[in-house]
């Protein structure tokens, strides 16, 4: 099935803004359909940059995109991502190249990852590394089987690494970590001044989004199960920032609003004329 074949209506709420954050992935085995089954559903469908559709990301889309060697728009988890995967370690190289100013979240194996992890924090360490404070990002995420045969090299960067054996204990953790990258975003006052406070606002539900999925993956609720989710302390205070971020944009744009209404109801100059003109009549001749 190639990309976009399966087509269905935009969103209405689609934003066609390239996000900022990104998922890498590397492993020579990600089109094998019995790989990482649970990761792959938490992409459930991408956005076709070249026609702005929505198609179901298959394991034959996996082979497309590891060809076509760009970018897409996926969503992880309802969360828009861009999604870039790789069967060899020169091209995920590029990627990051090409990509540095963004957040990335990477994954690989452990055969793949022991050769290429080395390089890509070397060179790209700002790429997972708070400038600001300097502590590391543990946002490489490495798949093994086996994670014992993999210690003798992930052991020199545990700042950066997280091991797992299951595809469904790496979905779950990455889910976490990313939901937390958005909540710090929603927190930054450099986001709450002025009309950046609307970009907090949407970090944060995105936050919202990913964490209620968590909830559900550590209460064992498979999609589909009515049951209902148990509220967490940390989606408690989730909402409470978003409503503490919801208030503050109604204090900006109250005065703004108010202001407005208040243009809009004054008589203008044409007609304060033309109700003296009125008042008035004719004069005689």
């Amino acid at each position: 099935m190639a990309m976009g074949s399966l087509v269905r209506d935009t969103p209405a709420d689609h934003d066609p803004e390239k996000p900022n954050h990104m998922i890498i992935w590397l492993d020579k085995t990600i089109g094998e359909p019995k790989e990482y089954v649970h990761l792959k559903k938490a992409f459930g469908s991408n956005t076709d940059p070249r026609c702005e559709t929505w198609t179901m990301l298959t394991d034959k889309d996996y082979d497309d995109l590891i060809q076509a060697g760009d970018a897409i728009m996926v969503t992880f988890e309802g969360v828009v991502f861009l999604l870039q995967a790789f069967t060899n370690e020169e091209d995920c190289l590029k990627a990051f190249e090409q990509n540095q100013d963004k957040r990335i979240f990477f994954i690989t194996s452990g055969s793949m990852g022991r050769h290429a992890v080395r390089k890509i924090i070397e060179r790209y360490r700002h790429v997972f590394t708070d400038l600001i404070t300097n502590i590391a990002y543990p946002s490489v995420y490495v798949f093994c089987h086996n994670i014992e045969w993999q210690m003798d090299w992930v052991g020199d960067y545990l700042d950066y690494i997280q091991t797992f054996s299951f595809d469904s204990e790496l979905l779950e953790r990455m889910t976490r970590d990313i939901a937390e990258y958005f909540i710090e975003l929603g927190r930054g006052i450099q986001l709450r001044e002025g009309n950046a406070l609307k970009v907090a606002l949407q970090r944060l539900n995105w936050a919202k989004k990913l964490w209620y999925q968590y909830d559900k993956m550590q209460q064992q609720i498979a999609t589909g199960d009515t049951r209902p989710v148990r509220v967490s302390q940390r989606m408690i205070e989730i909402d409470e920032l978003i409503a503490e971020v919801e208030a503050l944009i109604l204090q900006v744009e109250a005065p703004i609003a108010e202001a407005e209404t208040e243009s809009s109801d004054k008589p203008s100059n044409d007609e304060n004329a033309s109700s003296d003109d009125e008042g008035k009549g004719c004069e005689p001749t």
